[in-house]
């Protein structure tokens, strides 16, 4: 029998059109599929990778961020701290949009910094904005670009820049310092909702993490495709009963690269949803801390669980104070090998890893884990009579941002005058 995602799937193509679901459900279903290809992508390239970050990483006073607007900036949230361990460098997540308003509040003079770019289309005014920008400032930067559209602006910039110092013989010239990574075209979603774009932008993060030590990376992609696949087969039916209950607030939880999952499907449960559901995130601990006063009757707490036993004493404790005070409509834990305690503390359970023997690994896990925020958005979206595709029926939010003009800093602190340097 078919579950409720294949249900999607099965429509006819007229149906989907109709209801818009021709893009999204088929993105969500297929994006684990993608991961083995972007493994490839990035085992093709390594040997450019490795010279590109290793110059970078001669340097001794040096700082890696990671940039993106929206789910993009997201992408870096959930890969900073494998990042930070595999490369040895100090490395923050700031978004592109704040490089375009604050620049001197990110690049620190005297310092080299790898400015990591990610962008599904690489259209958005700010994605080319912000490495304008950040060339302007009295650091040396260097540009890695990871993006899923080869024809977008982000990616064509980068081709040029590289394109522009080729065979230049110094290590200060364009070419050295500006390396671009694109991805498999099917990793370009067309639903608004980054889906299968926002998973494969992690994987190659992680994979980029390991650039120094590549050989088990192989199975560890192997083993997260298992797991993404195990979730697809066992989540749906349990995800859209859920989305049925009604709730119009959600919470979600997570710690380490898995809070980066919270961040993300927040957002897009919120954004799937057009806003009917607002949406909210936090680490476990932190939640106790002000966040736990936005948990009502009609709220469904959602919790990414670790699979280190450290960190998941305190999850939970979380859950199980929760549980004392009768907070929330419904608890939702999503996780690898859950379980009875923890089991008992939950109204539903998507559970990626039943046997305890894929052993996904919590720096691993956000591609696998955000799939239950994905089809929370979907099924919820469906409930709520809207179209998946586009749910804004007021054309608020596009899958490109539209209207945005982004301006030379620089040429106004000299001339006083406003001058667009990207805009769509």
């Amino acid at each position: 029998m078919a579950d409720a995602l294949q249900e999607l799937l099965d429509l006819p193509r007229d149906v989907k059109e109709e209801k818009g679901l021709l893009h999204t459900p088929s993105e969500i279903r297929g994006q684990a599929k993608l991961w083995g290809s972007t493994h490839a992508v990035v085992e093709k390239r390594l040997e450019g990778v490795r010279s590109f970050l290793g110059r970078f990483l001669e340097h001794e006073r040096r700082t890696v961020v990671l940039t993106g607007a929206g789910t993009s900036e997201f992408v870096g949230h959930c890969i900073e701290g494998r990042l930070r361990k595999g490369l040895g460098a100090p490395v923050n997540v700031v978004s592109s949009t704040k490089i375009a308003t604050n620049p001197e509040d990110v690049f620190i003079e005297g310092y080299h910094t790898l400015l990591v770019s990610f962008a599904r289309s690489g259209d958005s005014p700010e994605s080319v904005g912000a490495v304008e920008i950040a060339d302007q400032t009295s650091g040396t930067v260097s540009h890695l670009v990871v993006t899923c559209n080869a024809e977008g602006a982000l990616n064509r910039w980068a081709e040029r820049r590289a394109a522009s110092g080729e065979g230049a013989a110094r290590s200060g010239s364009a070419a050295s310092r500006v390396f671009s990574l694109c991805l498999d075209e099917r990793t370009d979603d067309k639903g608004l909702a980054m889906t299968a774009s926002f998973t494969n932008m992690v994987v190659a993060g992680i994979l980029l993490s390991h650039a120094f030590g590549f050989g088990g990376c192989g199975d560890a992609v192997r083993r997260a495709i298992e797991a993404g696949k195990n979730l697809l087969a066992r989540a749906p039916d349990t995800l859209r009963t859920v989305c049925d209950a009604g709730f119009d607030r959600a919470v979600f939880l997570g710690d380490g690269a898995l809070c980066g999952t919270a961040v993300e499907s927040h957002l897009k449960l919120q954004e799937l949803t057009a806003g009917k559901v607002m949406c909210a995130w936090d680490s476990f601990p932190g939640l106790r801390h002000g966040p736990e006063a936005v948990i009502d009757g009609r709220t469904l707490v959602v919790a990414y669980l670790s699979e280190d036993p450290y960190r998941r004493r305190y999850e939970e404790d979380l859950l199980a104070e929760l549980r004392e005070k009768g907070l929330g409509k419904a608890l939702l834990v999503c996780g690898g090998w859950v379980d009875g305690r923890t089991k008992a503390l939950a109204d539903a359970v998507v559970d990626w890893d039943p046997e305890g023997t894929l052993k996904v690994g919590d720096d691993y896990s956000p591609p696998v884990a955000v799939i239950t925020g994905q089809l929370l958005g979907l099924f919820k979206s469906i409930s709520l009579g809207l179209k998946p595709d586009a749910p804004s029926e007021g054309g608020i939010i596009h899958r490109v941002v539209k209207g945005v003009k982004v301006y030379d800093p620089a040429h106004f602190r000299k001339t006083g005058k406003f001058k667009v340097i990207a805009e769509r």
